[in-house]
């Protein structure tokens, strides 16, 4: 296999933890499989370098963002990376390089509860799964093996069939202030379930609370889908970093025969499978498919029902910034008690559920930029930012949003950005169902404020939470979904699609976990595809 030509039974587009998984389980299952990934490796020591002399606040600060693997930047200096056309705007953020955006993700591995993939059928609002999940649970138990999540069995879950494979993350200091008061006027918290370890775990060490999990977990404690990369890689799975594909190519049989990829040199490379599985992210698969399109498949590959790009769906939420009354020192990990009260129940029939969490960071930026607002000055603004960070609060609520058939992306041809690739245009908006469920999550912060005795700063929003779902969508029927119930396209028997873009609805669990369940079902079911191809061309033999 030479560098610009590269063979396997499977092609991975993609080295995000759905890439990652499905190559490992792939691997571990003697199948031979390439991954192509569009951005270079990276160091977790440098990217903390970088992170710490970073100017900026986002949570790709200190990350590559390469010409030839460009990703979304919101520093205001920088050239969009989509055309907002809609009245909302999803500041998406993602990266674009070995191990994908798990690097500086928060952490959360929350399943799905029953209710979220039936929604359809106990709401009568959004769009069911096509299975349920009693399907999906054995391989929400493996991703929570191989991933390592720390959970309180005893804390309210979906159905389980085996423990968590660590014990909880402790609260923080200010959760146990913060907890007590609430529990009075019945809000209920748990421990929400995160891949970052309670204790030192398949080679990783103990969590060590830095705070930092977004951009970035300095000690590895938090799962990154590296680990899987690196995993694969031993058990001989190629990889190809900065190997950014470019065009996925049809046989005259629909099947697909090869990807065509680019390297930073300007090298062309073929690659060639049996199966290929596209795992590149919610926004650049759905994306990638558009910009496969031919004679054959003028709407794009896998897209006869016209769905590819469209039905775009996100987690948009709320913030609410407070000051306590006395010091609460917030510190640790992201979040250690989040409350599921406002999650489930009748009323989303007509309007959003939504969770929501207590976060432990400390806010020196915004404390200062709130003093300075009003007029604090030396030499006592240095005792004021020291008072005020040790009492400043964030809450942020995590809401569901139905998938919408006029959200979505579109490719403009005429324009293009640094990789030479169509730049993208993005309709987003909200539903009356989306913004009654802002309604209820503002009264929620200002009567929570009230019983905490503090100062409501703010409540900013609605904010998107990065996670881009839908755009090419799961289901039984081709003519109103994109993939089959194993992830399989429709209209080409060899092309595989993994990760955010085939979710039918979201709930309000960040998607993560779900997505390594996912991979990991449809690794298997691969497998079995080839292990049934090789059974079938024996015996005609």
């Amino acid at each position: 296999m030479s560098d610009t030509v590269v063979e396997a039974d499977v092609i991975i587009i993609g080295s995000g933890v759905a890439g990652a998984m499905a190559a490992y389980t792939l691997a571990n299952k003697g199948v031979k499989v390439a991954i192509l990934e569009a951005g270079p490796r990276i160091d977790r020591a440098a990217i903390v370098k970088k992170f710490t002399q970073s100017h900026k606040f986002d949570f790709s600060s200190g990350y590559p963002n390469e010409d030839w693997a460009p990703r979304p930047d919101w520093d205001p200096a920088e050239k969009p990376y989509f055309d907002h056309i809609g009245p909302a705007q999803a500041n998406v953020e993602y990266l674009r390089n070995v191990g994908g955006t798990t690097w500086h993700w928060s952490g959360f591995a929350i399943r799905l509860h029953p209710e979220d993939m039936k929604i359809k059928s106990t709401y009568g609002v959004g769009i069911d799964w096509p299975f349920d999940y009693a399907e999906l649970e054995p391989y929400y138990s493996e991703a929570e093996k191989e991933m390592g999540v720390s959970g309180d069995d005893k804390d309210p879950h979906p159905p389980r069939s085996k423990p968590f494979p660590l014990p909880p993350i402790p609260r923080s200091y200010s959760d146990k202030i913060i907890a007590p008061k609430l529990e009075k006027m019945g809000i209920k918290f748990s421990t929400p379930p995160a891949a970052r370890n309670s204790r030192a775990y398949d080679g990783r060490s103990q969590c060590m609370g830095f705070g930092t999990c977004s951009p970035i977990c300095p000690s590895g404690a938090q799962y990154a889908a590296v680990v899987h990369v690196n995993k694969s890689e031993k058990l001989g799975v190629r990889v190809l970093e900065n190997t950014r594909v470019d065009r996925i190519i049809t046989d005259a049989s629909g099947k697909i025969s090869e990807v065509h990829a680019k390297r930073p040199d300007g090298t062309d490379v073929t690659a060639r499978g049996r199966i290929f599985l596209l795992a590149a992210n919610g926004i650049e698969s759905p994306r990638l498919l558009l910009m496969s399109a031919n004679e054959t498949y003028s709407k794009g590959l896998a897209n006869s029902s016209g769905r590819v790009g469209r039905y775009f769906f996100e987690h948009p939420g709320l913030v609410c910034r407070m000051v306590m009354p006395a010091p609460v020192y917030p510190r640790g990990p992201e979040a250690t008690m989040s409350s599921d009260n406002f999650r489930n129940g009748d009323f989303r029939r007509t309007r959003a559920g939504f969770t929501f969490s207590i976060h432990n960071f400390a806010h020196h930026f915004e404390a200062t930029s709130d003093l300075l607002e009003k007029g604090a000055e030396p030499p006592s603004l240095d005792s004021a930012i020291r008072d005020r960070v040790v009492r400043m609060i964030d809450m942020s609520s995590h809401m569901e949003q139905l998938p919408s058939e006029k959200n979505g992306i579109t490719l403009d041809w005429t324009r293009r950005d640094r990789a030479g690739q169509p730049v993208m245009k993005h309709y987003y908006s909200f539903s009356d169902y989306e913004n009654a469920g802002f309604e209820a999550a503002k009264e929620t912060f200002r009567h929570i404020t009230k019983a905490l005795d503090a100062e409501l700063l703010s409540i900013q929003g609605p904010v998107t939470e990065h996670h881009p779902l839908g755009m090419a969508m799961m289901g039984k029927d081709k003519k109103t979904s994109v993939v089959d119930p194993h992830c399989r396209s429709h209209d080409h028997p060899n092309l595989f699609i993994v990760g955010t873009a085939v979710f039918p609805s979201c709930g309000m669990s960040r998607p993560t976990l779900t997505i390594a369940a996912l991979a990991i079902r449809t690794a298997e079911e691969i497998a079995r595809q080839l292990k049934k191809k090789r059974i079938n061309r024996i015996s005609t033999d």
